[in-house]
């Protein structure tokens, strides 16, 4: 009995502060979000108010709400899509029998440790209205200056490219592994019954890729529900709020309004879908197991 309890004593002080870090860290301030979701400021210093459910009801029922997950999904699915898109194509170059494929794929990785903040400086000195590159450059050869930041679609187009390079290395990484899991006896007898690359990317490759991609999409679904600081330093929700996401309107009422109730009521929206995909993944993880 003595030895039992010495291991059951040295089971509980290897995992117990693990169980403490994880309670105060993630179960209390859960708790505290969930709570706050249920409040309504009543002014500045008004203090709060009980409504339930009534900031969730606004969100699904206001355009002023619902919209900036109409925005976010917009946004992730042109981002999602070039993503998958030019993932597929690099990551089949750099599986083909080319010179310096190491060296391409660390080249195409480095965006991804690249921070965003300085990726998001870099763009708005190309896009300045005065002093811009890119309007220099236009200046050049002849046209006009262009105030990007006063067009929805200049501003949905830098977001997208911006989120799709940033992103693109991850995806890449992935394929290449996926398809380096292919066995190359199947390319082999397909090259005995005279398949072409075509025919062997769309019948070898890509069925064989079917857990990996579905892997890549969802987890790209979490990460461009996590699309914020090019929305913050680039856009800032403009023109008109029309490129405001999810994570920037829970900064933007949190801390810039003092509404911590509907801050918070979004929080646990992107929380609820983020683990619902989160649960597609793993159990699409299980039938590849």
């Amino acid at each position: 009995m003595k030895r039992a309890g010495k291991e059951n004593l040295r089971g509980w002080l290897t995992v117990g502060p693990i169980i403490l870090y994880y309670a105060i860290f993630g179960l209390i301030p859960l708790g505290i979000v969930f709570y706050y979701s249920t409040l309504k400021e009543k002014g500045l210093f008004g203090g709060t108010t009980f409504v339930g459910f009534g900031n969730f009801v606004t969100i699904f029922t206001n355009p002023r709400y619902y919209n900036l997950l109409i925005t976010t999904a917009l946004i992730s699915v042109f981002t999602i899509g070039l993503s998958l898109i030019f993932g597929l194509v690099l990551a089949k170059l750099m599986t083909s029998s080319i010179r310096g494929k190491t060296f391409y794929r660390t080249v195409y990785y480095i965006p991804v440790v690249v921070s965003m903040a300085i990726v998001s400086q870099i763009v708005n000195v190309w896009l300045s209205p005065t002093t811009g590159t890119i309007n220099n450059i236009l200046v050049s050869l002849g046209h006009e200056r262009v105030i990007w930041r006063d067009s929805v679609f200049w501003m949905y187009f830098w977001l997208i490219v911006i989120c799709t390079w940033k992103g693109l290395g991850a995806t890449v990484i992935l394929f290449v592994a996926g398809m380096a899991a292919i066995p190359p006896d199947i390319y082999e007898a397909a090259d005995i019954d005279g398949a072409g690359g075509v025919v062997k990317f769309f019948s070898i490759t890509l069925p064989n890729l079917r857990a990996m991609f579905v892997f890549v999409l969802i987890t790209s679904i979490i990460g461009a529900f996590n699309i914020f600081e090019p929305v913050q330093l680039i856009t800032g929700g403009e023109p008109d709020g029309a490129t405001k996401v999810v994570l920037f309107q829970i900064y933007d009422e949190s801390f810039q309004n003092g509404n911590f109730g509907m801050g918070s009521a979004l929080s646990v929206v992107v929380l609820l879908i983020l683990m619902a995909l989160t649960m597609l993944n793993m159990r699409f993880g299980q039938q590849k197991d």
